[in-house]
């Protein structure tokens, strides 16, 4: 029997490649080396075709709030300059333009957010559902694996915003 620093020399020999896992066991008084398979999506989204698609749809989510926001801004503007120009307000009268401003940024928050839970219930979840099922991996899973990743956090939380409400 060769000594605990043989073996694991030994073992070196046999490495799984960066990023895969191995397990090292004995079976009848010998070291047994078995390499373990990722346990689903735990540790992130792996296949490149899948994230691809998730950042993909995250991306296009990100894109509706454009327009709402340019709006929002150009708005906001005109009215305040509205208000102050034709009402002869001075600095006096500065506490409007942040009450105007909080509520345009909760009508621009409100009016994103409902264009991204459509273009979501009409076309990303489907497209996405569709590709987990090829995958045989579970909602909660992808969801799982998602979570890992900060640059999917758009489409996580519209994700779990839209398994919300069909439970609901």
């Amino acid at each position: 029997m060769a000594t605990p620093f043989e073996e694991l020399e030994y073992l070196s020999d046999y490495l799984p490649d960066e990023g895969e896992s191995v397990l090292i066991s004995r079976k009848d008084g010998e070291l047994v080396c078995q390499a373990c398979p990722s346990e689903g999506l735990r540790d992130g989204i792996d296949e490149a075709e899948l994230y691809g698609l998730l950042v993909e749809c995250n991306e296009r989510l990100s894109m509706r709030a454009a327009q709402p926001l340019w709006v929002t801004s150009f708005a906001t503007f005109a009215f305040l300059t509205a208000v102050f120009t034709l009402g002869g307000l001075g600095w006096s009268s500065w506490f409007l333009a942040p009450g105007a401003v909080f509520v345009a940024l909760w009508v621009c928050y409100s009016w994103i957010r409902r264009r991204q839970l459509q273009l979501f219930a009409r076309e990303l979840r489907p497209q996405i559902l569709i590709a987990i099922e090829d995958r045989n991996i579970e909602a909660h899973a992808l969801i799982a694996g998602m979570r890992q990743h900060v640059e999917l956090r758009t489409l996580l939380d519209l994700f779990i915003a839209g398994a919300e409400r069909k439970r609901a």
